[in-house]
């Protein structure tokens, strides 16, 4: 049942994703074509201040996915009821102050950039900005119950569509030469429909789900750990295009702001899977003896590294390619600064399995100080390089960050505390992994690919990716004990739902 349940919400949420995905590559070639350079660094700007601003609320968030998914487990419903009407009254507070806090910041916003635009115009777009995603916030509480019964998949339809309007939207609205401040405007009014929609479905699945307007601070406990936790997260996560956007200039967030898409649209796909798996981890966890567990986790932690790799090998051979084709050759970087974009984007695929850990089993004290430290190195070290290496002294603070800190100390913590087991396994599949990664890499430097057109890069995508995957599978196949676990599990499930559909 925890499988199935997973697949749904994978297969779902990746599908809508995709779609909303492929609109934004539409979305945002019009945006950089259509605005100037100042107010689309403008947009990515606003965009990392207000992930500055979510620090206010994404410890309970954490805390209450926790909670839900034990009550779920023992299906105290009473339970389930008592921390869902906190969590809703929460919610209206935390909207309340994010609103209050942006505009405070909504003054000293203007020092953040070097878009040469009117002060009040920049504060004003700011404001409309923060709203528009606080909405959000007032009617958030009911989607955690679905997401921790692993049935988020029933409302991912109107959750990405909505997303998708809004695109077409904004994009004719560009296209037709309407002022920035008013193409944010008909979001608003969109969210709050769906909103209402999307909470009055869950209502009538839950009919027992009731508010009864009580805040039990006991739900609060730990709160303060995550938020030390995840703020360091966003720090690390957040500052490089604020750093950029303050000590280079509007171009350089462009160009960012588009190898950023790429890398992050692979990045939220694979959330999702991670996402979709997280809550039958967590029942696992919970349920299931410790050598099963771990053994899922080596089976998890395998898939991810498969996954990592195959991205990063096709994102070095054919991002440049993508980005000339998509937002126009000025806007192409070297194969040292491409090296960087497509090792942060493997960093972050491979830290999936452990991050599942520390939220499933609420690990968030005992990594919050790894986090806190590479947030502090990520600011050094890239306040260091921007301007000697520009772009690229930015990327290698946050690689460099992270290796020194969490991807060190969180497996090594997790491993002989929560798994009790030696982490060397661990370590040494990634250095393997790594090897196979360079050599990969290598052999795209020394092959050189050019393409004349869209179609030529399009057919070489498809041929390379056939035969990258092949080889990868079989490397892994032959390297790794649990990727034939995971081999073996998945070739059955096929084989039972074949049976099934007979």
């Amino acid at each position: 049942m925890r499988t199935k349940k997973s697949l749904k919400n994978i297969i779902s949420a990746v599908t809508l994703t995709v779609i909303v995905g492929l609109i934004g590559f539409v979305k945002v070639r019009v945006f950089i074509n259509g605005l100037s350079n100042d107010i689309y660094s403008l947009n990515q700007l606003f965009g990392q201040l207000f992930s500055y601003l979510a620090i206010t609320d994404i410890g309970f968030g954490l805390l209450i996915n926790k909670q839900l998914y034990q009550a779920f487990a023992k299906d105290d419903k009473k339970e389930i009821n008592k921390i869902y009407s906190s969590s809703k009254k929460f919610y209206k507070i935390i909207g309340i102050i994010m609103i209050f806090i942006a505009l405070i910041i909504s003054f000293f916003v203007q020092f953040l950039t070097k878009a040469n635009l009117p002060a009040a115009y920049i504060q004003l777009v700011f404001i409309i900005f923060i709203i528009r995603n606080v909405i959000d916030y007032f009617f958030v509480a009911p989607r955690y119950v679905l997401e921790a019964d692993q049935k988020i998949y029933k409302v991912n339809i109107a959750l990405k569509g909505i997303r998708i309007l809004e695109s077409i939207i904004e994009i004719i609205l560009v296209l037709i030469g309407v002022d920035y401040l008013i193409i944010l405007l008909p979001s608003i009014f969109l969210t709050i429909i769906i909103d209402h929609y999307i909470n009055k479905k869950i209502y009538k699945m839950y009919s027992w789900l009731k508010n009864d307007k009580t805040f039990n601070k006991k739900y609060l406990k730990g709160t303060k750990d995550i938020i030390w936790r995840k703020g360091a997260d966003l720090l690390n996560s957040n500052t490089d295009i604020i750093l950029i956007s303050a000590f280079i200039n509007p171009l350089s967030v462009v160009i960012y702001s588009s190898y950023v898409y790429i890398t992050k649209f692979i990045g939220d796909l694979i959330y999702l899977v991670s996402s979709g798996l997280t809550p039958s981890f967590a029942n696992a966890l919970f349920k299931e003896e410790e050598e099963k567990s771990i053994s899922i986790f080596h089976e998890i932690n395998t898939l991810f590294l498969f996954i990592a790799s195959f991205v990063n090998i096709m994102l070095y051979g054919f991002l440049t390619g993508l980005i000339t084709f998509w937002v126009g050759s000025e806007y192409v970087v070297n194969n040292f600064t491409l090296f960087l974009f497509c090792f942060s984007a493997f960093q972050v695929i491979i830290d999936k399995p452990i991050v599942i850990i520390i939220n499933s089993k609420g690990l968030f004290k005992e990594t919050k100080m790894a986090t806190i430290l590479e947030a502090i190195l990520n600011i050094i070290i890239s306040l260091a390089l921007i301007k000697l290496l520009g772009l690229s002294g930015v990327l290698i603070g946050t690689i460099l960050a992270k290796l020194l800190t969490s991807f060190l100390q969180n497996p090594i913590y997790i491993f002989k505390n929560i798994f009790h087991k030696n982490y060397f396994q661990y370590f040494s599949k990634f250095g393997v992994v790594f090897l196979i990664n360079i050599a990969f890499i290598f052999l795209f430097n020394i092959l050189d690919l050019t393409f004349n057109n869209l179609f030529a890069w399009i057919v070489s995508v498809l041929i390379y990716a056939i035969i990258i995957g092949v080889i990868l599978f079989i490397i892994f196949y032959i390297c790794f004990k649990s990727f034939r676990k995971l081999t073996a599990r998945g070739i059955e499930f096929i084989k039972v739902k074949g049976k099934y559909s007979e």
